[in-house]
């Protein structure tokens, strides 16, 4: 099978997950405002009821799936079982999902009122087990997963302003959200027959594959907690606009650090393919991962946080603008949780750590759920963005010091990071220059940004950093 660029795989993945919040951010205005506080209400509980039951079908199994298959992706014959196999266990979470949820909604009382929202919205458990999404993955096709996403996310957007249009709309709202997230895995159940061939069997090889799907959905579980603790918690003790102005904040957090960890998801098939079939050629992609990251990652954290107020002004208007601390302290945790991902994606779970890293996940859970109740009633949304930011923290360097035995730093060239480093100084500066000189927040940002950036790569060519010289090449990995 050709290489494909991990260049255009990061880019094309950062755009998908993009859409992924752009398209709820677009969205919600629209849809809290046409069904109002109840109607959004009725929504949102039944979604955080069906969602539990969603990750639980999920089993871990796209992260498990890429890893694994990926080593054997050019072995027709090894894939085709391997994906049987994880298919047919995906088959058996699934059902077994969807019957405890019918259970719990029958016996409820207090779910009764919800019931065709939840059956609605788990529907997305059947979409998701045939699609197969993970096959995708496996073969790094994310130009058609890209797309494909971009294509039904527009679909559903137009149907959302056709057909939801008065209070009453709520089932029309679920039929489009649970598309708008899994519409394109109907087509998925024809395209990934070009890959391998996968049919149900009762040899799954459970003694193979089940426990690391269990590390894995346990660690999945405990990063839902640490990642949604803050705004949970801060509910109990804030009023609504409290969690309103710091969901804000969060969002615009999550969206760059999603952007950026793009570069490290595509990147996993690739290192799981190397370890298997050229071991030797390990480090080598990871030392240019790691100097890839240092140039995109420093000046983006830098940026986030002296333009903050500008940031959230343009985003969201006034109303937010007293996230602006929140979202300078959340800048920060930025840092920390892309090299925790680094390590955990790339190093740890590509050599069958999963222990290691649900180890960190879960010490990173406990205590931002810790610290939430004991900072969160006294400063706030502060708290509840210092929490994360020491959870992401301890993750991190969990996650490096587990890694030692299998990411060596004496290979590492710092010499590149240095431009990085001096380069984000400069980065620095005319931030604060602009946000002197000019008024307006969209002046400030535009002037920032295309000042810094000509700045930073003047700065990084003149250091003759090996990674920017020939970037084209440096990613094709």
């Amino acid at each position: 099978m050709k290489q494909k660029s991990l260049g255009v795989n990061a880019i094309l993945n950062g755009i998908k997950q993009c859409c992924s919040i752009l398209f709820p951010l677009v969205t919600f205005p629209y849809v809290s405002r046409i069904l109002g506080n109840g109607g959004y209400g009725k929504y949102s509980f039944s979604f955080s009821i069906t969602n539990y039951f969603i990750l639980f079908a999920a089993l871990g199994i796209y992260t498990y799936a890429v890893r694994e298959g990926a080593k054997i992706r050019n072995e027709q014959n090894k894939i085709n079982k391997f994906c049987s196999q994880v298919f047919s266990i995906n088959v058996c979470s699934s059902i077994i999902s969807l019957l405890l949820l019918f259970c719990l909604v029958f016996i409820s009382p207090k779910l009764g009122d919800y019931k065709s929202y939840i059956f609605i919205q788990s529907t997305a458990i059947i979409m998701t087990l045939l699609g197969t999404d993970w096959v995708n993955g496996i073969y790094e096709d994310y130009f058609y997963i890209t797309i494909r996403y971009i294509i039904v996310q527009l679909l559903c957007l137009i149907a959302m302003f056709s057909f939801v249009k008065t209070s009453d709309d709520i089932i029309s709202y679920c039929i489009i959200a649970v598309l708008a997230t899994n519409g394109g895995n109907f087509i998925n159940i024809i395209y990934v027959k070009r890959y391998v061939k996968i049919k149900f069997t009762f040899h799954m090889n459970l003694k193979e594959h089940l426990i690391p799907l269990l590390i894995l959905f346990v660690n999945s579980i405990a990063i839902s907690i640490y990642v949604n603790s803050d705004i949970t918690i801060l509910g109990f003790f804030e009023n609504d606009v409290q969690v309103g102005i710091y969901s804000f904040s969060s969002k615009i957090y999550n969206l760059l650090k999603q952007l950026i960890n793009a570069i490290i998801v595509v990147s996993v098939p690739r290192i799981a393919f190397i370890i298997k079939n050229k071991p030797e050629e390990y480090q080598l992609y990871m030392n240019k991962i790691f100097a890839v990251l240092n140039i995109i990652l420093l000046p983006i954290t830098i940026g986030m946080f002296l333009m903050s107020d500008s940031i959230i002004l343009l985003a969201g208007g006034n109303q937010y603008i007293n996230g602006n601390m929140a979202l300078k302290i959340l800048s920060i945790a930025t840092l920390f949780a892309i090299y925790a991902s680094l390590f955990t994606n790339c190093v740890l779970i590509v050599n069958r750590k999963e222990k290691k890293c649900l180890q960190a996940t879960v010490c990173s859970s406990i205590t931002n759920v810790a610290l939430n109740f004991l900072f969160i009633p006294y400063i706030g949304m502060i708290g509840a963005a210092i929490t994360t930011c020491i959870a992401e923290i301890i993750n991190c360097f969990m996650q490096i010091t587990f890694s030692k035995h299998y990411f060596y730093w004496k290979t590492i060239d710092f010499r590149s990071s240095w431009s990085c480093i001096i380069g984000s100084i400069f980065v620095a500066i005319i931030c604060v220059t602009c946000n002197l000189i000019f008024e307006t927040s969209l002046s400030q940002m535009i002037s920032a940004l295309i000042v810094s950036s000509i700045t930073y790569g003047v700065i990084l060519f003149i250091m003759k950093n090996p990674y920017v010289k020939d970037l084209i090449k440096t990613i094709k990995l």
